[in-house]
C-alpha cells in the first residue's frame, strides 16, 4: 500500500512539473449585450430601454458634413488591406475630390505616401505622422498615429471645414476672388476662388484649424472695417458659408452661412426646392418749404428661385429657374408701371465624372426680361427723342411721365457650351489643372432706346429753333434698331499653383480664346494671364506680388486690348490680445 501511494505522488509530482494546462473551454463568453438581444424588447428592463443618450460634440458636428458620418464611411470602404499591414483612416467632409490631400510622415520625416480623405492608407506597423489641411507647411494639421497590424486606426477630426461659395446680388454663382486669414491667431492662408457653375467647377473645401477667419476682397488689408465678412469654426464641423460679391470688381457687399440650394429628396438621388419671396416697400416725403417738395413711391418686388438636382457617381446634373421682378406702383396707373428689376434666367448643367481626374460637361442657359422696361424723367423736364439721322427737332420733345424704352423679351440671350476639366497633376506642393471647351451665345436684341450724354450729340443737326436751356433739362434718348449676334469659338485655360514649404504660395493661371464666329481668329487669339505671388516674410508680415496681362486681338481696332497691370502689397497685422 506504501509503495502505491508514493508511486501516485511522484506522479502528481511529475504531472505539475512537465504537464501542460488543459485547453480553453469551447464556445464563446456570452455577455449582456448578447442576451439583451436575444430577448424579445419587452423582456429588457424598462430601466435600459428608451434611454436617450446626449450627443457629443462629435455627433452635432458630424450632422453637418456633406458626407456620412465616420462609421459609416469606414463600412463603405473597400480598400484592400494586405497581409501584415494595418491601416489609417482619416474621414471626409465632402467630396474628396475638393479637400486637399494627406501625407503620412514616416520616423525620418520623409512622405511616404499621400492619398484623399474618406479612404484607408495601408501602412506597416509602426508609428507615423499625419498631415492635412490647407495653407504653407507650418499651417498644415499634424496628428501622431499608432499602425497595428490587421487593423483599420481612425483619426477622430477635431479640425474644421469650410466651402465659401461666391454668387452675385442674383444668387448666380460665378468666380469670385477673396482672401482668407485666421485673425485670433494671426495667419494669412492667400487667395481662393470660388466655383463657376458654367466651367463645370465645384466649391473647394478648405481643412482649417479651429478659430475665428476674416475673408477679404482682393488686396484689402488686414485689419480692414470694409469689404470683408468673418467666420467661427468649431472642431469637427463643416460651415457652408455663402459669400455675396459684386462681379466686375469684387467687393464683399455680405455673407453668412446659409444653404442657397436645400431642399426636399424625391429619391436618394433626386433632390428639388423652392425659394419665393418679395417685399412691398411704400416711401412718402414732404417738404413744405419747397413747391414740389412732396414725394411718394410704392414698390413692389418679387423674387422666387426653384432647383431640381440629381447626383449619382459617376453623373451630376442641376437645373434652376430663377425670376426677380420688380415693379413701380408710384403712377397708379397699371398700363404705365415702371419696372425695377427684371430677370428671367433658366439654366442647366450636366457633368460626368466617370474619373476623378477627368470628366466632361454641357451646360445651356436662357436669359431674359419678362416686362416691357420703362424709364421716368425723374429730375428732367421733358425726354427728347432724336431722328433715326441722329438730328434733333422741335418735335423731339415728350413732356410724360415715363416712357417704353425696350419691350419684353429683349435682350434674349442663349448660350451654350461643352467641355472637360482634367487634373493633369496633383501633390503636396503642386496643382495643375487643365480646362478645355467650347461656347456659343446667341443675342437678340428688339427696337429700343437708350439715353446719351447732349455733349455727345452733333450741334450741326440740331434745329436752330431748339432752346439750348430746354435741350439740357430734357433726357435725350437715341433709338436703336433691333438686331442679333452669333458668336462661337473654342477656349481653353491652364491653372497651377503651388506651395513653396514654409514661405509661402504661389499661383499662375492662363486663358486663350480663339473665336472663328462672326470672324475667323483662331491664328491671333484672345489671351489673359493672372500670376499671384504671396510671401510670408514673418508671421505677421506678407508680401504680395500679382501680374495680369491682357491682350484682345479682334479686327475692330476700338476693341483692340494689350495692358499689363503690376500690383505689390506689403501687408501686416498687430493686434494686442
Amino acid at each position: 500500500m506504501t509503495l502505491i501511494l508514493s508511486l501516485l505522488f511522484i506522479n502528481f509530482l511529475f504531472s505539475i512539473s512537465f504537464g501542460a494546462l488543459p485547453p480553453e473551454l469551447p464556445g464563446k463568453e456570452i455577455k449582456q449585450d448578447d442576451i439583451n438581444w436575444l430577448l424579445p424588447n419587452d423582456s429588457i428592463p424598462s430601466t435600459e430601454k428608451n434611454v436617450k443618450k446626449p450627443l457629443t460634440w462629435y455627433d452635432k458636428a458630424a450632422k453637418t458634413w456633406l458626407a456620412p458620418p465616420l462609421s459609416e464611411q469606414m463600412a463603405s470602404d473597400r480598400t484592400n488591406i494586405p497581409i501584415g499591414k494595418g491601416a489609417v483612416f482619416v474621414p471626409r467632409f465632402s467630396d474628396p475630390e475638393n479637400e486637399p490631400d494627406i501625407e503620412i510622415i514616416g520616423p525620418d520625416g520623409s512622405i511616404l505616401t499621400t492619398g484623399k480623405s474618406g479612404s484607408s492608407l495601408p501602412l506597416e506597423p509602426g508609428n507615423y505622422h499625419v498631415m492635412l489641411g490647407n495653407g504653407t507647411h507650418r499651417q498644415r494639421i499634424t496628428r501622431q498615429i499608432e499602425i497595428i497590424e490587421s487593423k483599420t486606426v481612425p483619426v477622430l477630426p477635431d479640425w474644421c471645414g469650410l466651402r465659401i461659395e461666391t454668387v452675385d446680388t442674383t444668387a448666380t454663382s460665378f468666380r469670385g476672388e477673396y482672401e482668407l486669414v485666421r485673425i485670433d491667431k494671426f495667419e494669412p492662408f492667400g487667395r481662393g476662388f470660388g466655383a463657376d457653375p458654367v466651367l463645370g467647377e465645384s466649391v473647394k473645401t478648405w481643412i482649417l484649424k479651429p478659430g475665428t477667419y476674416k475673408i477679404l476682397g482682393r488686396g484689402e488689408g488686414y485689419n480692414t472695417m470694409v469689404n470683408f465678412i468673418t467666420v467661427r469654426l468649431l472642431p469637427g464641423e463643416l460651415v457652408n458659408l455663402t459669400l455675396v460679391q459684386r462681379p466686375e470688381d469684387g467687393i464683399i457687399l455680405g455673407g453668412g452661412n446659409i444653404n442657397l440650394t436645400t431642399g426636399t429628396k424625391l429619391t436618394s438621388n433626386w433632390k428639388y426646392g423652392a425659394n419665393i419671396g418679395g417685399t412691398i416697400q411704400f416711401n412718402g416725403e414732404i417738404d413744405k418749404r419747397e413747391e414740389h417738395g412732396s414725394s411718394i413711391s410704392s414698390i413692389l418686388s418679387f423674387r422666387a428661385n426653384l432647383w431640381v438636382n440629381y447626383n449619382k457617381e459617376p453623373y451630376e446634373w442641376s437645373s434652376f429657374l430663377r425670376l426677380d421682378q420688380g415693379f413701380n406702383l408710384s403712377e397708379r396707373n397699371f398700363s404705365n408701371i415702371s419696372s425695377g428689376a427684371d430677370d428671367f434666367r433658366i439654366s442647366s448643367l450636366f457633368i460626368w465624372r466617370f474619373l476623378p481626374w477627368f470628366g466632361p460637361y454641357g451646360r445651356v442657359e436662357m436669359n431674359t426680361n419678362l416686362l416691357p422696361r420703362r424709364i421716368r424723367r425723374e429730375k428732367f423736364n421733358e425726354f427728347c427723342i432724336i431722328n433715326k439721322d441722329s438730328s434733333i427737332d422741335l418735335n423731339c420733345f415728350d413732356s410724360t411721365s415715363s416712357i417704353t424704352i425696350g419691350p419684353s423679351f429683349s435682350p434674349f440671350i442663349v448660350e451654350a457650351g461643352a467641355g472637360t476639366n482634367l487634373d493633369l497633376l496633383s501633390t503636396s506642393f503642386m496643382d495643375l489643372k487643365f480646362r478645355a471647351g467650347t461656347g456659343a451665345s446667341y443675342s437678340k436684341f428688339s427696337n429700343n432706346y437708350r439715353s446719351i450724354n447732349i455733349v455727345s450729340t452733333d450741334t450741326a443737326k440740331i434745329d436752330e429753333s431748339i432752346d439750348y436751356n430746354r435741350l439740357n433739362n430734357s433726357l435725350i434718348l437715341t433709338p436703336e434698331n433691333k438686331t442679333s449676334v452669333f458668336e462661337f469659338g473654342p477656349q481653353t485655360s491652364i491653372n497651377t499653383s503651388i506651395r513653396i514649404g514654409r514661405l509661402g504660395t504661389a499661383g499662375a493661371e492662363l486663358k486663350v480664346f480663339a473665336p472663328i464666329v462672326p470672324e475667323m481668329r483662331f491664328t491671333r487669339p484672345d489671351y489673359e494671364l493672372i500670376t499671384t505671388l504671396s510671401w510670408h516674410l514673418t508671421s505677421a508680415i506678407t508680401l504680395d506680388y500679382d501680374f495680369n496681362y491682357q491682350l484682345k486681338q479682334p479686327d475692330d481696332k476700338d476693341a483692340q486690348i494689350e495692358k499689363s497691370i503690376h500690383r505689390i502689397w506689403l501687408r501686416f497685422s498687430y493686434t494686442s490680445r
